[in-house]
């Protein structure tokens, strides 16, 4: 599978707080649909972190993210 980068954009530049949390800013919560409640997975590849998706898209992400050269 060729994968396409120009499909990821940067969106926001989050802070971590001094106890770990970060704040997901309500524009990206509405356009991804992440509500209150929800469970979200943290993707990790070799290391660097990739991203925050929700559990339901985290194998579509996976095989998308894994298909990178």
């Amino acid at each position: 599978m060729k994968c396409d980068h120009s499909k990821i954009k940067l969106w926001w530049v989050v802070t971590v707080w001094p106890k770990g949390q970060i704040i997901i800013p309500k524009d990206i919560r509405d356009e991804v649909g992440i509500f209150p409640g929800n469970s979200v997975a943290v993707l990790v590849k070799e290391g660097k972190f990739i991203g925050i998706v929700k559990n339901e898209d985290v194998w579509e992400i996976m095989e998308y993210v894994n298909s990178w050269a």
